[in-house]
């Protein structure tokens, strides 16, 4: 637990800093384009323009730094959470101080797909139905964001294209170059709020696991 807690404290941290540097993004780019269309015609000097340029792509890269940072503790998070409630669920015995430590480092996109396979409504054992099939939805769309991004990954080498098994032994934050979108579009939001309700989750059944069992 106090690996988990240690995690999720990271993710917090970390997920809003981005989402402030996204929103910085955001803003700059707009005031770009403002700043583009008021200087038309305007004499050759463009050091208002040039600023705001610079302004943008800098703050364009620290949000691409703190989005693979991010990813690296959201994608632990999640894939140690559902690990722990799995064997919480299934009765089995405690993970050792290895192999805890181990989960708490980034994990191949193989591992976060092996750990997203795991059926939510398995997990989820004393919630409503609907919550649960919910749930289920929510993980499937995440699997496809996951082989999409596996797909993506694949083709970074033009000439020689990974396979899959390549690909899924592969590390998302050491495989998103500039020059392409960021890898973890769309898929970190969604793992942000998966990392947070597995702690939950975990939460409330050890709370409540004499009653259940």
């Amino acid at each position: 637990m106090g690996a988990i807690r240690s995690l999720h404290h990271a993710c917090n941290l970390l997920r809003a800093e981005w989402q402030t540097a996204s929103t910085l993004v955001d803003r700059l780019t707009a005031l770009q384009d403002t700043v583009e269309q008021f200087d038309q015609g305007a004499p050759p000097f463009q050091h208002h323009h040039d600023a705001v340029d610079a302004a943008r792509h800098n703050a364009y890269m620290y949000e691409r730094e703190l989005g693979v940072s991010a990813w690296r503790y959201a994608s632990a998070h999640a894939v140690l959470g559902i690990t722990l409630l799995d064997r919480l669920v299934a009765g089995r015995p405690a993970l050792t101080a290895a192999a805890v430590d181990e989960l708490c480092e980034e994990p191949t996109l193989g591992q976060l797909r092996k750990a997203l396979l795991i059926p939510a409504g398995h997990l989820l054992v004393t919630r409503p139905e609907e919550t649960r099939h919910r749930a289920d939805e929510d993980r499937q769309q995440l699997l496809r964001t996951l082989d999409i991004i596996r797909g993506s990954i694949r083709q970074l080498k033009e000439n020689k294209p990974m396979s899959d098994q390549e690909a899924a032994a592969c590390l998302l934050s050491e495989n998103s170059p500039l020059g392409t979108d960021p890898m973890y579009d769309g898929v970190l939001g969604p793992l942000f709020d998966l990392a947070e309700q597995t702690l939950f989750e975990i939460s409330w059944f050890l709370k409540h696991d004499v009653t259940l069992r």
